[in-house]
């Protein structure tokens, strides 16, 4: 089956972004955005602005009175924090549910994902909020399989349910794997190549001669998350970070092991926030 031809010959099939998703991902890249009018086309949507006032009154972020505007919570939470809110409650809106699939464990592995990217970001010269976004997206091929590949997607959990790890079944049922099709479907929303390279690079980021720092954080951010599902202690996953991994973007671990509970509890509190 060819990854490009086979997903994309029906854009129809295709999730469409929003237009405020389009333009926040391209103002990453854009040093002169100005925040008030980001702030006026956010508070143009209902759905995601109700949710970016809830994140804002959450107990991570509450300070003082409750805010009950956009331009309040840009105010508390800073326009990047509300950017990346954003972000993530579109890339949560666009796919639709599936019977099979577990969208809410998917999501809050994603946004427990991303907000250790972003902690270890703080840690190292790599923008905090652009590794929150690239995490957020590092797994949008799986979703886009679930969606229109659902009878496939059917078949790979089986293989999953018996051992298999999900790349290998992902690649003997489909031919690809869900790192491709991400990769890919970021090219087709025209991501910038930063976006795109960290969901490619994921799986083995220092394979590549341009090596993605985001790639790295992801790769780290998704071994951190899995080990602590598996009830590791964080001094214990801390030190078992891939040194190659670490020295890549020279992460400083002093200090990772005080917040490695707040990141948790941040993706947790993201996730709930954004699916309610």
């Amino acid at each position: 089956m060819e990854l490009t031809a086979d997903l994309f010959k029906d854009v129809k099939k295709l999730p469409v972004l929003p237009l405020i998703l389009l333009e926040l991902m391209d103002s990453f890249s854009d040093e002169d955005v100005r925040v008030e009018e980001i702030a006026a086309k956010v508070a143009k949507d209902q759905s995601i602005s109700a949710k970016v006032i809830r994140m804002a009154n959450s107990v991570v972020y509450r300070r003082g009175k409750e805010v009950e505007s956009i331009e309040e919570a840009v105010i508390r939470l800073g326009f990047n924090q509300v950017r990346s809110i954003v972000v993530a409650a579109s890339l949560s809106n666009v796919f639709p549910d599936t019977p099979s699939f577990d969208k809410d464990k998917f999501w809050e592995e994603t946004f427990i994902t991303a907000s250790i990217a972003k902690h270890l970001a703080r840690h190292t010269k790599i923008n905090s909020d652009t590794a929150f976004t690239c995490a957020m997206m590092h797994n949008i091929g799986e979703l886009l399989l679930q969606t229109i590949k659902p009878a496939e997607c059917s078949l790979i959990k089986v293989a999953i349910d018996a051992g298999q790890p999900r790349l290998y079944a992902e690649r003997e049922v489909l031919g690809f794997d869900n790192t491709q099709v991400g990769a890919a479907l970021a090219r087709h929303w025209n991501f910038s190549s930063v976006f795109i390279d960290a969901i490619e690079q994921q799986l083995d980021p220092l394979e590549y001669d341009n090596t993605s720092q985001a790639a790295v954080l992801i790769r780290l951010s998704v071994f951190a998350r899995f080990a602590w599902s598996l009830n590791l202690p964080p001094d214990v996953i801390i030190k078992r970070f891939p040194e190659p991994l670490t020295q890549e973007i020279n992460l400083k671990v002093e200090g990772l092991l005080e917040t490695f509970s707040q990141m948790i509890e941040e993706g947790q509190t993201l996730a709930r926030d954004i699916k309610n």
